[in-house]
């Protein structure tokens, strides 16, 4: 029991060392009509994908403030074909598509 707070110290470090990163031009957006979820992948391949991006793409949670931010840079960056870097949280929705953490456009 006193080994517990290590081993969920090491799972927490795991799991965002292996985020995944994304930069690039956005090739496509997905949005789901039942979940608050829109995904997106780049005309790049994503770099250091974490295990449970099956799908190769990043996705927004758009419930928070920040979400909807992240939303609109995606879509001028699309609109606009600028270049896109994202860095995930290593985490997944149910979609496979690894979360974001931040994303920058340029």
């Amino acid at each position: 029991m006193r080994h517990l707070p290590a081993v969920i110290l090491l799972l927490s470090i795991s799991s965002t060392a292996f985020a995944g990163t994304g930069q690039g031009v956005v090739r496509s957006i997905w949005a789901s009509t039942v979940a608050p979820y829109v995904m997106f992948d780049f005309t790049t391949p994503i770099e250091d994908s974490h295990m449970c991006n099956r799908t190769k793409r990043f996705s927004i949670d758009t419930k928070s403030i920040g979400g909807h931010a992240a939303l609109e840079t995606l879509l001028l960056a699309k609109r606009m074909g600028l270049t896109v870097s994202v860095q995930g949280l290593g985490t997944c929705n149910i979609y496979e598509a690894e979360n974001v953490k931040h994303i920058e456009a340029w």
